[in-house]
Order: C-alpha cells, then structure tokens, then sequence
C-alpha cells in the first residue's frame, strides 16, 4: 500500500484566445503522411476557426501566471497527461520544460487513455513519491483541439482548450492530501464497477461512505444515482466534461476551497468508450 502525498498546488487555466496557425511545411507534411492511406482528409481551413495552441506555450502561460515555475527545480517527476494529440509534435514539452527552468526531473507524456489519463498519471506519482530519492511530483494535464482534419470527440462538444497544474509532495505535512488512485475495467455492470473501485478506495483508507462527498462525471451519476453505495454518501457534485482532461480539476480545485465540501472527497470518472471507472480519494 502506498502512503498519501500532500497536494501543495493545484492551479487551472482555460485558453479561450485564438491564435494564427502555423504555416510550417514540416508541420502540414507531417499531418498528411499520417492520414496518407486513411478516409480522413487533410483541411488546413478548420485550423482558421480554432485556438491554435500547443502544449509548450501552454504549459509555459498556466506555469508562470501561478508562480509554479519557481517550484520546476525542486521537482523530481513531471508527468504531462493528454487525450488529444499536441499541435506542435516536433517538440518535446517535458524536455522543453527542462532546458527553460533548469530542471533535473524524471518525466514522460501519459495518453492513449483518453480523459482518464490523469488518473493514470496520479497513480505513477503517488508510486513514485513513495520511492526513496523522490520527494516532489508535479502533473501537466492539458488539451488542445486544433486539427487540420475532423475528430469525432470535437464533432459532438464544443469546449476550449483547458490545462491544469498539480504540484505534489512527500514531505509537507498539512494541506489537502491524495490519499489513492484505483481503476477498473467494467466488464460487465458500469454501476456495481463504480462501488467496486469506491469500496477499493474506503478500504485503503479507512473511511466511511457518509463522510465522502463524491465528484462525479454527469454520465456516472445517470448510471449509478440509485445505487446503495451513491447514496450513503455524504453529498454529490458533477463536474462539466467539456473542459476535457482537465475538467475533474476545474471543480476539485473549487472544491477545496469550500469549507462545506466535507472532510473526504472521492473524485471518479467514467472513460465511456472504454469502459473504465477512475477514482481519486483526497483528504481536504
């Protein structure tokens, strides 16, 4: 069993300006040859109508207008967690983090996930945090949805591009803290999963379902709001779904700063094209 890791920050930024788009040959040959071969067309037209921003300047804005740039010598892991592809692909966004503020981190891109990639992320973390010779993890969470060709997850909801910074550490001993990460497949029952992974979560640490106040995806709540376990909950709170991989983050940091939103929090998510639940358990 791994131990809790306090959270010291935990900071969100929506990017609702839009930027030119980039005209760089290698850039548009390099977008074409990935959908050589497929029934997917290339259009530069839709890049015209969108934000056009990439996850080095982003994490660049949401870092330095909250000050966690200061804390990028201290950290010893940085996890950069996504569901859409970075706009800008020639560039490495942890390595590029490295060089402009001297860091001596570990760090690797968590995706592939889709929305639930930060869970994943967090469990890493939490891991290695409780590793000697790691002390200080920070998570990039981040989304962008500039595409010179048509995904069907931007079909269907519209949102802006949306980051969220987590600062993490081992050693500081007040302050809200993540106390676990689990994660299921639903093979079968979406609902009767969701209490699997929240009952995980109460056994790792102790607590009762009626001290927890859930935050929980909107389509989770439809699924699982008759359940038993849903309802001896201490209260419940959706989070909005359009702001992505973040969008857990814009109401968990909110959240915290309430002095109503209860003792325990259990964050969970539903990865709906996959099947997957993800809960968070955090001691505010």
């Amino acid at each position: 069993m791994v131990s809790s890791v306090f959270i010291r920050d935990m900071q969100v930024r929506l990017f609702e300006g839009r930027k030119a788009p980039l005209a760089l040959p290698d850039l548009i040959r390099f977008h074409k040859d990935l959908l050589a071969g497929t029934s997917i067309q290339y259009d530069a037209e839709l890049l015209q109508a969108s934000c056009n921003n990439a996850y080095h300047e982003m994490s660049v804005e949401l870092l330095e207008e909250t000050g966690l740039h200061r804390m990028i010598p201290e950290v010893d892991v940085l996890l950069l967690a996504h569901n859409f592809p970075n706009s800008r692909p020639d560039i490495s966004v942890v390595n590029y983090l490295m060089n402009r503020y001297q860091g001596q981190f570990i760090s690797f891109a968590v995706n592939d996930l889709g929305f639930g990639a930060p869970f994943a992320a967090l469990h890493m973390l939490q891991h290695y945090l409780n590793r000697e010779g790691y002390a200080k993890g920070m998570l990039l969470v981040m989304d962008q949805t500039s595409f010179p060709y048509k995904i069907d997850e931007l079909a269907s909801t519209a949102g802006p591009d949306t980051a969220a910074a987590i600062y993490l550490d081992r050693t500081t001993g007040s302050g809200p803290a993540l106390l676990g990460v689990d994660m299921q497949y639903a093979e079968n029952s979406i609902k009767d999963t969701a209490g699997l992974v929240l009952d995980r979560l109460v056994r790792a640490t102790d607590v009762h379902r009626s001290r927890i106040s859930l935050l929980i995806h909107p389509d989770l709540k439809e699924l699982c709001q008759d359940a038993q376990w849903y309802r001896e909950c201490q209260s419940e709170n959706c989070y909005d779904p359009s702001h992505w991989s973040a969008a857990p983050f814009f109401s968990l940091q909110q959240m915290l700063g309430e002095t109503d939103s209860g003792e325990y929090i259990c964050l969970m998510h539903l990865e709906k094209t996959d099947s997957f639940i993800h809960g968070l358990m955090i001691r505010t």
